[in-house]
């Protein structure tokens, strides 16, 4: 057995993409010390994100796990940890307001949003951070006005979001600390809204309550927690990595310059190529199986990595090579996630990507980076992915 994950970098896309570990499944250890099976192959890993034998595991002894662990242990209840029918039924309920029609109507919000995050970026003035100036207030800002949490609250809650997501550099307390916070801060809004209702997911959700008092207050403020956290870490290091696909790949750029009706196969296939973790979530086998010809024990751990998924050749000819154009990139689904624990909010995220790529092409067609990229700095102490640290700008 291996001492460490074969080829496993600890930031995937910091520079060249990393050469594809052997699969589609294989045997290894966590740098922790943990064995697992690791899951590479798109149809495998596929299988894995949703078998009925796999479950969610906080307990493997690895750094990565931490944060998770730490949010894990301070949750009111396991809400969303559940799997089975509970799950399910949660999720029909949480689900309803971020239907794909409900998220076609916020689109022109949402590029109304971004032109104006671009006006003010334009009115400071060459060079400038991409990430400061888009990639974070944009999601920030359409999470809590669809949650009905005041614009004027965001800074805080991004001080709480860069408290939980490191995972070195915050101590346990301070993860802890900033996740009390959060949750107290969600509860006094959800009490706002039983009593003054609006059009936003808190109040959509204390409806579905009355409806069915399966989904208790408790549930509602950990999926709001879920929204936020989530949506706004993930999105915007989405926006980052994809502007950092098109700027590494002018060639791509200028297609999409030509051709703008390509944005949203652009998007997916930017995220196909660039968007990867440094973090990986282990799960834990309740019953054996066979996966691609090997038998995997009760008890054993089974690690999918998504990343080396979304470049197997069996399903992506040349899959390291970015191609805007390319058939069937829509179907790299596991950015966000897949099965019965994928994204809520992934068509929500993915057309916010899409927006905000949009619009930074069209409105700055002479866009450039401002330092050479391959001396750009990626996160590697981030849950629960990474990320770029900055990415300045011309145009």
């Amino acid at each position: 057995m291996s001492e460490q994950i074969p080829s496993y970098p600890a930031c995937p896309f910091s520079g060249e993409p990393p050469p594809l570990p052997p699969g589609p499944v294989f045997r290894a250890r966590l740098p922790g010390g943990d064995p697992v099976w690791v899951i590479t192959g798109y149809d495998e890993v596929r299988t894995t994100l949703n078998h009925p034998f796999l479950g969610r595991d906080l307990t493997t002894d690895d750094p990565h796990m931490g944060a998770e662990a730490a949010m894990a242990g301070a949750l009111r209840d396991r809400t969303l940890l559940l799997d089975g029918p509970p799950h399910a039924q949660l999720r029909r309920l949480a689900g309803r307001p971020l239907t794909p029609v409900r998220v076609a109507e916020l689109r022109p919000g949402i590029r109304r949003l971004a032109d104006r995050l671009l006006d003010d970026m334009a009115e400071a003035g060459p060079p400038e951070d991409l990430l400061v100036r888009l990639a974070f207030p944009l999601p920030l800002a359409v999470l809590c006005a669809l949650l009905g949490v005041p614009e004027r609250d965001g800074a805080r809650f991004r001080q709480w979001a860069d408290r939980m997501t490191a995972i070195d550099a915050a101590t346990r307390d301070e993860t802890l600390t900033a996740l009390h916070m959060v949750f107290t801060y969600l509860t006094e809004r959800l009490e706002e809204k039983r009593t003054r209702p609006g059009q936003d997911l808190l109040s959509a959700w204390l409806a579905a309550q009355e409806e069915d008092d399966r989904l208790t207050d408790s549930e509602i403020v950990q999926l709001a927690f879920s929204v936020l956290f989530a949506g706004y870490e993930s999105t915007a290091a989405a926006i980052g990595a994809c502007v950092y696909g098109l700027l590494r790949h002018p060639e791509q750029l200028e297609a999409l310059r030509a051709s703008p009706e390509l944005a949203p196969n652009a998007v997916r296939e930017l995220m196909r190529t660039q968007l990867a973790t440094p973090y990986y979530r282990v799960l834990r086998a309740r019953r054996d199986f066979a996966l691609a010809g090997v038998t995997i024990k009760r008890g054993d751990g089974v690690m999918p990595l998504t990343w080396a998924a979304q470049r197997d050749p069996g399903r992506f000819p040349s899959g390291d090579v970015l191609d805007i154009r390319r058939a069937g990139a829509g179907v790299a689904d596991f950015v966000f996630g897949h099965g019965r624990h994928a994204c809520l909010g992934a068509a929500l995220a993915t057309t916010m990507v899409e927006v905000a790529v949009a619009t930074l092409v069209r409105r700055f067609p002479a866009l450039r980076p401002a330092v050479p990229l391959e001396t750009l700095a990626w996160h590697t102490d981030r849950f629960p992915g990474g990320g770029l640290r900055e990415l300045p700008v011309r145009w």
